[in-house]
């Protein structure tokens, strides 16, 4: 574990594997769809997610259309030539977290603000408070007062430019929106590895339906929702889930100023 705690001393892991996997996933989530359905009475459910949500979302949309009405997938990550075939053994070996630091994450989301007022200094604190109210064991860790970020180790596949094709099921009877921000290189890599090259628009390209739109907004990186363009991010949303339109329109790629405002991208 690194950094580790104080007093942590070194010794043989607990549970010596990644925590989930692609298949713990989507059970989970189906598991909260079938409460969803049963609890207000509903044929379908709405997708809202963001980053690696994409991960069990999109392929989870694929295997049941009949209980997703719509995704709407926030900075998706998206690996065009992932794998699709389960590792083995199953569950792999490693550890189940890693963990993160006030500055290292703050330092982190830094390297994608580009723009004057893309966040403001006051974020810092406000987003590390509400990471830390949601992990009692986490917020214990680390520097007094502080806390450290536990973020779970897991291992993925099944989410590639075959699934998101496949039986013309995203784009089709589930319509699809992206949303991204342009300074956003969490979402979109330029790795080797194709397990970790990441593509937002490679996603778009890849819907083989066509009720189908992305829209990249203006002075944004991966943590937009906390940046100058969450209220647009916000009403984008809104608009989606009651048209499942942008600017009157089911197909295509936009843009998205500071304002709001919505163009057809060049």
């Amino acid at each position: 574990m690194k950094p580790r705690p104080p007093g942590f001393t070194p010794g043989p892991p607990n549970y010596p594997f990644q925590l989930t996997n692609s298949i713990s996933d989507r059970d989970d989530l189906n598991a909260v769809v079938d409460w969803i359905i049963h609890e207000r009475g509903v044929k379908k459910v709405a997708f809202i997610g963001w980053s690696a949500a994409a991960f069990t979302m999109g392929p989870y949309a694929v295997k049941n259309p009949g209980k997703v009405s719509s995704l709407f997938l926030l900075a998706p990550i998206f690996p065009p030539e992932g794998t699709s075939n389960a590792p083995d053994p199953l569950p792999q070996p490693g550890f189940p977290t890693f963990v993160s630091t006030k500055d290292g994450t703050w330092k982190g989301w830094g390297n994608e603000v580009h723009c004057e007022g893309q966040r403001e200094d006051e974020m810092r604190d406000r987003v590390w408070n509400a990471i830390m109210e949601s992990d009692p064991v986490g917020s214990t860790w680390g520097k007094v007062g502080e806390g450290l970020n536990r973020i779970r180790n897991f291992v993925r596949w099944g989410w590639n430019k075959t699934t998101a094709a496949q039986g013309g099921v995203l784009g089709g009877s589930v319509p699809v929106l992206i949303a991204y921000g342009e300074y956003d290189r969490q979402a979109n890599t330029s790795s080797e590895d194709p397990e970790f090259n990441f593509s937002v628009p490679a996603l778009y390209n890849a819907i083989a339906g066509d009720h189908k739109l992305m829209v990249k907004l203006d002075c944004a990186g991966h943590s937009l929702v906390w940046e100058m363009q969450h209220k647009n991010v916000h009403n984008l949303s809104k608009h989606w889930l009651k048209h499942l339109r942008v600017d009157g329109k089911t197909q295509g790629i936009f843009d998205m100023n500071t304002n709001g405002a919505i163009s057809p991208a060049p």
